[in-house]
């Protein structure tokens, strides 16, 4: 006798809200308890370590500084990875602080639903772009000549983060936008996530989400670097006197490409499997948790979910952090734009001090002083009237002496004792 599956039917959402009378007949401080505290305020600093970490990751790795030291291609997919993880911070992460310290929805059900269609979309996007990631090295790796002449060609790029992009809210729009396609998770992401009315289609999405983007991440990144050990293979050139100086220096070119390509993709290569294996260890406890949860039809404990599942969004934070930490061109310009910044603010707060000195010093002993202490010194007119009254070659009598700048005041101008006894002179 075969059985139907169990349709399971999502809780419903008006007992999930905050304007449900349970929570109307409470205070706030009734509800909160200290671990309520602890997770909105976990929330709050990842949310803001995800905001800050991908702006200025897209900034820097988009600037001139940083364009010589990565190629077109990875500058694009790790952008867009970059740009993935902003907008986990913008549209799913920060609904999820208020809620968590009330334990029910405060927001309005249309976006609980958009947060559930971009909590899932996103993320499977990222995998895509990892996947993406993974494929590039592998075949600038093994093909360097290759993947250097087509190297300027991203229109290939674009158009496939486009259709992923497309596929991956399409998938979750079928499975969302329908009746009872989403529910509030209490207990782990405090906010909204889509929901899956078979077990089985819930292990699917899981395992669909990390066993193939392991599986892919694992070989691309294993044969690539065991093709970087044994070395690559250079075109050997010959003895024989048919060889001509042209295909000698031709083939010297290549060496030098293949051996510059080299280097320039080793570090990306780096930096980016340790950010695919990030992806690995901290996706690993929320998707067995998934699968051990769907297939015994229970919930695993309060403290335990909400681990396994920020933990498994964490890594929109540990991305950049990964990237900085192991790429020495990145962290150095990451440090240039930083004492750049505090430079001009120095400067400006300089010359502020500066300005406040002129504008309250005696000024009677001054010629040229104005109130708003012009630091950029007298127009060009003013400095030919008083150079015409005080030095003329045609008026001064006696020896030349040795020449010295005129004493100048805060704001630019000259000393009026020093026109004084020019004056007296002639």
């Amino acid at each position: 006798m075969v059985t139907k599956p169990t349709v399971l039917v999502p809780p419903s959402f008006s007992n999930s809200s905050c304007n449900h009378p349970r929570y109307q007949n409470t205070t706030f401080w009734t509800i909160v308890s200290a671990g309520d505290v602890i997770q909105s305020f976990v929330v709050l600093m990842l949310t803001f370590g995800i905001l800050f970490a991908n702006v200025l990751f897209i900034s820097v790795i988009n600037s001139r500084r940083y364009s010589k030291y990565i190629h077109s291609q990875p500058r694009y997919l790790l952008t867009s990875l970059a740009c993935n993880d902003l907008a986990m911070g913008l549209c799913v992460t920060p609904f999820a602080i208020l809620s968590s310290l009330r334990n029910c929805w405060p927001y309005a059900e249309i976006v609980c639903q958009v947060q559930a269609l971009l909590r899932g979309a996103i993320s499977q996007q990222s995998a895509v772009i990892l996947i993406c990631m993974a494929m590039d090295r592998y075949y600038c790796m093994l093909h360097p000549q290759e993947y250097h002449k087509q190297s300027s060609r991203k229109a290939w790029f674009i158009i496939i983060i486009s259709i992923t992009w497309v596929g991956s809210m399409a998938l979750f729009s079928v499975l969302v936008i329908k009746h009872g396609g989403f529910y509030f998770n209490a207990t782990g992401m405090h906010a909204c996530e889509p929901f899956y009315p078979k077990a089985s289609l819930r292990i699917l999405a899981a395992c669909g989400f990390y066993f193939p983007t392991t599986m892919i991440l694992m070989y691309c990144y294993g044969s690539a670097f065991d093709v970087n050990k044994l070395g690559f293979k250079k075109p050997s050139i010959g003895c024989s006197s048919t060889v001509s100086s042209a295909e000698v220096q031709q083939t010297s070119s290549i060496e030098k490409l293949i051996d510059q390509e080299r280097k320039l993709s080793l570090v990306c290569s780096r930096t980016m499997a340790a950010m695919s294996l990030g992806f690995i260890v901290l996706v690993t406890p929320w998707t067995i948790q998934e699968v051990v949860a769907a297939c015994t039809g229970s919930r695993a404990p309060p403290a335990l979910d909400f681990i396994a599942t920020w933990m498994a969004l964490s890594n929109n934070f540990w991305y950049p952090f990964i990237y900085w930490t192991l790429n020495n061109h990145f962290r150095r310009i990451c440090r240039e734009i930083f004492s750049g910044f505090l430079c001009r603010r120095i400067h400006d707060k300089k010359k502020q001090q500066f300005e406040h000195f002129c504008n309250n010093s005696p000024s009677s002993n001054y010629l040229g002083h104005t109130p708003d202490c012009d630091l950029e010194g007298l127009s060009e007119k003013y400095w030919g009237e008083i150079l015409e009254r005080t030095v003329s070659s045609n008026s001064l009598p006696g020896p030349p002496q040795t020449q010295q700048g005129p004493k100048l005041d805060c704001n630019g101008a000259i000393e009026m004792s020093v026109i004084n006894n020019s004056l007296s002179d002639l």
